[in-house]
Parts: structure tokens; C-alpha cells; sequence
């Protein structure tokens, strides 16, 4: 009696241990598709990941990440040990492709130029290609 009294808490005590795992796994239900969105660019990579290795740092530098997030490639001068690629980055959001000088939404917004180079709205001065580091704005 004691026997089937244990093995029947060993069954339960085991059902209860893994259901949490088995809730918390959604599987293939949700595929990761960062499809297309009205503000890409040409050049665009829908392979992207935070973090992740970058070939591409100089022209047509933009991604999208997990669920759509809009990254950018950045290399990171000086690292040690050294490394030979960029990493994406988060970035501002897209505006498409805009020209130089033009108008722009506010700070905060990042474009690409008709030559694929990245910009950022630097406000009275429109979008300008450049890259912001911790320095500063750097022109390209």
C-alpha cells in the first residue's frame, strides 16, 4: 500500500516538476520572421543578430533582428584580442532612404543615403551620413 502510495506522489510530484518547462516553450508555433517593413533600405540584412558578427560597416549597414528590431553594423576600433568584423548593434529607427540636408522627423532617427551610406537627423542640419560614437558625431 505504502508502495503505490509512493509511486503514485513519484508520478505526480514528476508531472508537476515539467509542466512550467512544457508551458514555456511555444516550439515553431511563433516563427522568428522579421519580414519586410515600409522604411528598409536597399542593402538590407534579415539575417541580423544583436551582437552578432557584421561584414558590412561602411555602406548599406542596416538589419532587422529578432521580431523586426532595426540594427546597425559597427566596427569597434582598437578591441582586444583583435577582431575582424563589426557587431550589430540596436539602432534608431528607419526613415528609408533619404537625401542629404533634408528635413527629418526629430533626433533620434537614423536613414541611409541614396549611396547606401547611414545618416542620422541631426536636427536643423536635416540628415546627415555620419556614425555617433561615444566621442561625438563622426561625418563619413
Amino acid at each position: 500500500m505504502i508502495r503505490g502510495f509512493l509511486a503514485a506522489v513519484a508520478v505526480c510530484g514528476a508531472a508537476i516538476g515539467l509542466a512550467p518547462g512544457a508551458v514555456a516553450d511555444p516550439g515553431n508555433i511563433y516563427p522568428d520572421d522579421p519580414g519586410r517593413y515600409p522604411t528598409d533600405v536597399p542593402g538590407m540584412s534579415y539575417d541580423a543578430a544583436l551582437s552578432g558578427p557584421c561584414h558590412s560597416w561602411e555602406r548599406n549597414v542596416f538589419g532587422r533582428g529578432r521580431g523586426g528590431q532595426p540594427l546597425q553594423c559597427k566596427w569597434i576600433p582598437n578591441q582586444w584580442p583583435p577582431v575582424y568584423t563589426g557587431f550589430w548593434v540596436a539602432s534608431y529607427p528607419l526613415h528609408g532612404v533619404q537625401d542629404i540636408g533634408a528635413p527629418c522627423p526629430g533626433p533620434q532617427a537614423a536613414a541611409q543615403s541614396p549611396d547606401g551610406r547611414p545618416m542620422l537627423c541631426l536636427g536643423a542640419r536635416g540628415w546627415q551620413p555620419g556614425v555617433l560614437t561615444g566621442d561625438g558625431f563622426f561625418p563619413t
